[in-house]
Order: structure tokens, then sequence, then C-alpha cells
């Protein structure tokens, strides 16, 4: 290992090597955040940062988030960094929002952060019920332009050669499609899950229709066997396994 020396250089937003320090850089928040021994946990990555707060009154819980912001503004002084405040976004995860005071709000500074029904956290965006409605709506409007976006591609750049459509699609448009769906998939459908799971596959069955370029009166089973695809259940338990397996690793 060399001798530790000052480097001058800047680095843009944009660069691949940016997120990576930028880690480094607020991992001393993170510990700052944790060490205040409540019943809060801090989700990180890179410049996204959410704090999860567990308590049985959410009077309680925004007093917790109020102390955590206290930490936050005192490290950002120290590290010449900056809040947005006009960003942060506040929620309360229950099932039985009845039993609680849901209009609870937080003053931080001179704002006020009140309730919002769907928040962002880290790429999700979950509702208060955390039924995954507000992240599956949001891979709806997102498809819409992966669509545009295939089209473009396969008549400007490939005149529109099959197996490129189908490789494009594999990589970038599944991808997103099944983005954390792992997490509320099951093998053993339940009803409310099994209709979450056909509004997946209604987009799949879109693109694949798109890609191969066929009547839409052909059946999503019938086109996933033609255009070699496996079917969007398959796919998901294959991401469940995988990430079972990881865990086993890393246990």
């Amino acid at each position: 290992m060399s001798d530790m020396r000052e480097v001058n250089a800047d680095i843009l937003q944009r660069s691949l090597i940016s997120s990576i320090l930028f880690l480094f850089f607020n991992a001393s928040l993170i510990e700052k955040c944790e060490a205040l021994r409540i019943k809060i946990e801090v989700l990180d990555f890179v410049n996204n940062i959410n704090i999860l707060v567990y308590d049985r009154f959410t009077e309680e819980i925004c007093r917790t988030l109020s102390k955590a912001h206290d930490v936050c503004a005192k490290w950002a002084c120290t590290h010449d960094a900056t809040f947005a405040s006009e960003k942060y976004e506040l929620t309360h995860f229950t099932r039985k929002s009845k039993k609680f005071n849901m209009m609870t709000s937080i003053q931080i500074e001179s704002s006020v952060i009140k309730l919002k029904s769907d928040v962002w956290v880290l790429e999700m965006q979950l509702n208060m019920k955390l039924q995954w409605d507000a992240h599956l709506r949001q891979i709806e409007t997102n498809h819409v332009t992966r669509m545009l976006t295939l089209s473009h591609l396969e008549v400007f750049t490939w005149e529109a050669i099959f197996t490129k459509a189908r490789q494009v699609y594999s990589a970038v448009v599944r991808s997103e499609i099944a983005f954390e769906a792992s997490v509320w998939h099951q093998r053993d459908k339940k009803d409310e899950l099994l209709s979450k799971e056909c509004r997946l596959e209604t987009l799949q069955n879109q693109t694949l229709h798109h890609v191969a370029e066929v009547f839409k009166r052909v059946n999503i089973e019938t086109l996933e066997t033609e255009t070699y695809m496996s079917l969007l259940h398959v796919h998901l338990n294959m991401l469940q396994n995988k990430i079972t397996l990881h865990s086993w690793v890393n246990d």
C-alpha cells in the first residue's frame, strides 16, 4: 500500500467513481444516526437517504425524526454539505390507519413536512399500506417510455431485427418490469398477489407482441414459447431463488 497523498481533482457528479466516493463521504452520517440508539434504521444509496423509525405512535415517530434531522444538520455543517428540505418526504407505513393520527407532520426549520400517500424509498415507490400499487403504477408509466425507445431502436438502428429486439427486451425492459417483484411474489399465488402479477404479465405481453410483430389475439403462453422467453412467474421464481441462495452464502 502506498503512502497517503492529497489529490486535488474535480470529479463530475455523473462520474462512475463519484457514487463510490460519496458512500465513503457520508458513511459517518449513517453511523451518527444509528448511534442515537432509538428505533431507527437508515437506508443509504449515494445521496438518497431514507430514515425509518419504528414506534406505536405517529407523534413519537415525528419527534424521533426531528432528533435524527438535528444530527444530520450538525453533520452537514462540519462537512460542507446541504440538505434540500424541499425534497423531504414523510409517510407512515401501516395497514390500520384508523388506529393512528395519520396527519402528524414535522416542523423542519421554517418548513412543515406534511404526509404523502406515496414516497420513494431507494428506487421503489411505496404507499402507506405497503401494497405495491404505487410501485406497479410507476412501472406501467415507465413502460410506455421503454416501448417507444425500443421502437426507435428497431427502426433506426437494427431495422427491426428480431434477435436484437429480443435481446434488448430481456436485458432492459423485462428487468424493469420485474424490478423488486421478488419481494412480494409468491409461488403459491394469493388473489391479491395474482392481480399484481397479471399487471406485469400484461406489460410483457404487450412488449412481446411488439417484438414478434404478431397479432394481439395470440395468447401470452404461445407468444412466450415462440419468442423463447420464459413465463413471467418462472422468471420471478428464478429471481427469488437467486436472492435466497445469496442470503445463504452470506450467512
